[in-house]
């Protein structure tokens, strides 16, 4: 038992340490913040704010028996993407033990190793954006994880760099989404902008910030290629290896196998774009990738269960962390302080010039963005706000969303209130905090960048109103 509780001296922070002392800090703070709300009104069969009517309510405390039922709560709450983590590492759990993922990224990697880095990773990075552009579903290329970070590492990188290419390319492609039907349209909906207009500006918005986030990661790269000690990964124990190509072979057996795989992942990205699958369609596509596979390879159904099983708890602290995300969402919607802080922010651009009220709707929509992660629910909940405020303030209503766009998703890939980036971090083994070593000062780049293509926009009186 001793043996067990001695510190080892190469032991890193648990995934669940941070979170929870964020926990403990959001359930004092909200016993703190005064309660408020606005009233809701039915508009299309959607609940919306009505801008001019919030005001106090008694205020609403959260006690320690409120703390610890949190927990509950917040794991019923992120339910449905837990299950589908739990979903992915079973069908991956099958594809990776039969041999198949190894033998893919072998094949891929000896095409690949000739041709220069930057081209890869642009290429990749491109395909994964493409995706993200048009549906605004970044949380599916959590599943493209245990593909890509064994790629690169293969190809002589490091962890950081396999999430980086699909990290930074979600995160450009998402914040200047073209046709976005989870934020975007909603927000457009709400400001009585024909949906999904000035797609043209936001594909120019795209095209720099993707091309900064790039080079961003170039340099990272070279950074580590002259000095290999410079790795923000090197210290961290990963289930990822590099794979030895040479060892690798496609057998009749494992082409048989591909071919299902593709099949239903094929089936699976349709449907997410075509379909509007959500999780519990994907999570029966692995479900279904699980079990097809491995019977097509040849294995038996006890032995598909067990690999099934074996992949499920490789993704036990990814599928569990977000329960925390939640938790933190649940205190604050509970002490109704929400309503609050979202009116406190709006008065800051009440008084000042178009353009630096249209900077600082952005800013606003980023802090927001910390206690309203959902987009849609962000836009139900602050574009009725924002869109009067910014007629006052003479701001387009084309920029207040591209503004709310911009600040629901770049901070997305920041924020620890998010779910689905605790999710992505725990697939990629990476811990929250030396993500965020990593990446904020992209972060602060491409804000400052959203911001001044808001402030152009603006100038430019992007329309059409």
């Amino acid at each position: 038992m001793k043996t067990l509780l001695k510190k080892k001296e190469n032991s890193t922070t648990h995934p669940w340490f941070a979170l929870l002392i964020i926990l403990i800090i959001v359930a004092v703070l909200v016993n703190v913040i005064p309660s408020g709300q606005y009233d809701r009104v039915v508009v299309d069969g959607r609940s919306v704010v009505d801008p001019t009517s919030y005001h106090t309510v008694d205020k609403v405390y959260s006690g320690v028996g409120n703390f610890f039922f949190s927990f509950y709560q917040g794991f019923c709450d992120a339910a449905g993407l837990i299950a589908m983590v739990f979903f992915v590492g079973a069908g991956f759990g099958v594809v990776k033990r039969i041999g198949l993922l190894q033998t893919a990224i072998a094949a891929a990697c000896l095409k690949l190793r000739k041709l220069p880095f930057a081209l890869i990773s642009f290429l990749i990075m491109l395909v994964i954006a493409s995706q993200v552009l048009f549906t605004g579903m970044w949380e599916l290329n959590l599943v493209l994880l245990p593909v890509v970070i064994p790629l690169f590492m293969t190809l002589g990188y490091d962890l950081m760099t396999g999430i980086g290419v699909v990290m930074i390319s979600s995160c450009a492609a998402f914040g200047c989404a073209l046709t976005n039907p989870f934020s975007t349209a909603i927000a457009h909906s709400i400001a009585e902008l024909p949906i999904y207009s000035a797609m043209g500006y936001r594909f120019l918005c795209f095209c720099i910030e993707f091309l900064v986030g790039w080079l961003y990661l170039m340099l990272y790269v070279r950074k580590i290629k002259k000095d290999p000690s410079k790795s923000m990964t090197s210290d961290i124990q990963t289930r990822y290896t590099a794979i030895e190509t040479e060892n690798f072979k496609f057998t009749p057996k494992l082409a048989r196998a591909g071919v299902v795989f593709l099949v239903i992942f094929g089936y699976m990205v349709y449907g997410t774009v075509a379909k509007g699958f959500q999780f519990g369609e994907m999570s029966a596509c692995f479900v279904a990738m699980g079990l097809l596979v491995g019977l097509v390879y040849g294995c038996n159904i006890n032995e598909i269960c067990d690999m099934m099983s074996e992949g499920m708890k490789d993704m036990f602290f990814a599928g569990t962390v977000m329960f925390f995300a939640r938790s933190i969402l649940y205190l604050l919607n509970d002490s109704l302080v929400i309503d609050t802080i979202i009116h406190f922010l709006a008065q800051f651009i009440e008084g000042t010039s178009s353009v630096v009220a249209a900077v600082g709707l952005c800013i606003i929509q980023t802090i927001i963005n910390f206690f309203i992660p959902s987009g849609s629910g962000q836009a139900a909940i602050t574009m009725p706000i924002i869109v009067p405020l910014a007629d006052i303030a003479k701001v387009t209503r084309q920029t207040a969303c591209l503004a709310f766009q911009f600040g629901d998703g770049f901070s997305n890939f920041i924020f620890f209130t998010n779910g689905s980036l605790i999710a992505m971090l725990a697939v990629a083994d990476i811990p929250y905090t030396r993500w965020v070593k990593f990446f904020w000062k992209l972060f602060a780049i491409i804000t400052v960048i959203g911001c001044v293509m808001v402030a152009v926009a603006q100038s430019i009186h992007l329309g059409p109103f």
